[in-house]
């Protein structure tokens, strides 16, 4: 099913800017009524709320590991994609390569990556795991899979599967990359 219904228009990057009028704002509010949303404050208020309580119940999970989310994200998407540098990594998360080399510089001084020199480029280094790491990431699956199944208990397999297949679409359709 498509973000559109009944004619709304998709909201794209282009379409966020909003003129000094306030009419595009109007449009989208007459446009939101078309969308039948389960409550009063639509989706993305819901998928707001569901995030931060996600976010808080996988941090008191990863608290034994003295891992954060993003942290436990990142050691993921090198196991994933081994080799990848930080320029790669602070693209791909969203945040200043200043900001990512100070998480990566963490992990390192805990030994869970190791940055290697790239044969093909001397100026670039490489992150791979460690065999802690490895291991770490084995935790925080185990870590954040119960948080998954406690979240989901409601649910039937049948409708997780389905509303993984959906929010996998979302992420596609938004232009976002994997970890």
């Amino acid at each position: 099913m498509s973000l559109k219904k009944q004619g709304a228009p998709a909201l794209r990057r282009q379409d966020r800017s909003t003129p000094a009028d306030g009419s595009q704002l109007k449009d989208a509010s007459r446009d939101l009524e078309t969308f039948d949303a389960p409550f009063r404050w639509g989706m993305v208020y819901l998928f707001a709320r569901i995030f931060y309580e996600m976010r808080s119940r996988t941090e008191e999970a990863l608290k034994p590991h003295g891992l954060t989310p993003i942290q436990a994200t990142i050691l993921g998407t090198l196991e994933r994609w081994p080799g990848l540098s930080s320029a790669e990594l602070s693209r791909r998360f969203g945040v200043t390569p200043q900001t990512m080399g100070e998480m990566v510089a963490n992990l390192e001084r805990r030994n869970l990556v190791v940055r290697t020199q790239d044969p093909g480029n001397r100026r670039a280094l490489r992150l791979n795991l460690t065999g802690e790491g490895r291991r770490m990431v084995e935790l925080c699956n185990v870590a954040t899979l119960a948080v998954e199944k406690d979240m989901f208990s409601a649910f039937t397999t049948k409708e997780v599967a389905e509303l993984n297949r959906q929010l996998g679409r979302l992420h596609d359709h938004m232009g976002l990359v994997s970890g």
